[in-house]
Order: structure tokens, then sequence, then C-alpha cells
């Protein structure tokens, strides 16, 4: 799914390095939202820290493959911490959509998608790590 969500928000940083017309499969709001002001948080566009927070996660969940600690922290507790800083960001771009912009972005709406099933996955995992680490105590 992070993966899924990287490569939502390089296709929506692409376009907005371009300039390009975003292709909005369903309902046309895709430009009205990113042309808007909330667009742009601090400086830098949303769709570029899209980047970064799903490419965090996409390495937290791969080192977590392997491992379960890097330099003594847990990487569940890693994981379901971005997915809650993800699902948190996704529910506020939501709103603004809805409540504020008025149009709803295809693309954004995946990308909340994605991050409320990141975030049952992480806390899924977070829950069996913290369940086995008590069993094996």
């Amino acid at each position: 799914m992070a993966l899924l969500g990287l490569i939502d928000a390089a296709y929506l940083s692409l376009e907005r390095l371009t300039g390009g017309a975003l292709v909005c499969p369903v309902g046309g709001g895709c430009e009205a939202v990113q042309s808007s002001a909330y667009a742009i948080m601090l400086g830098v566009p949303v769709a570029f820290i899209g980047v970064a927070g799903y490419a965090a996660l996409l390495l937290a969940a791969l080192l977590s493959l392997n491992m379960d600690t890097v330099a003594g922290v847990r990487l569940a507790d890693v994981l379901l911490a971005l997915a809650s800083i993800a699902l948190l960001a996704g529910i506020y771009f939501s709103y603004l959509q809805v409540a504020v912009i008025g149009a709803i972005c295809f693309w954004c709406a995946i990308a909340a998608l994605l991050d409320l099933g990141i975030w049952v996955a992480a806390f899924l995992n977070w829950r069996a790590s913290r369940q086995a680490e008590a069993a094996g105590a």
C-alpha cells in the first residue's frame, strides 16, 4: 500500500513540477484541489510531502521484513507512528476538500484510503508484535 501511495504522490508531484493537466478519472475536482492554497504546506507542495512520507513508510515496512528493531527502536512502533501521521493528514486533507475547497481530488481520495489501509495494517502488526513480546517474556 505504501508503494501505491508513493506512486500516487509521485504522479501528483510530477504534474506539479511539469505544470501538466491532471487526469481526474472521477469527479473532475483534481485541478481545483491541486491549485488551491491548501496544496502547499509550509512552502512545500503537499504532493512532495506525500512522496517523502510514503517513501519513509515503504522503507520502514521493508526493513521490518528482516528485523524487529533499528538502533534499538522497534520498527512496529515506527510504522504505527508514521501510519498515524499519514492517517491524520489524510483525514485533514479530506476535510479540506469537502468542507473548504468544495471539490474532491480522485488521487487524494485514493491516498486517504491507502492511509487508512496502511494504518490498519500497521496497527495489527504493532498489536501482534506486542503480543509476541509478552508471550516471550
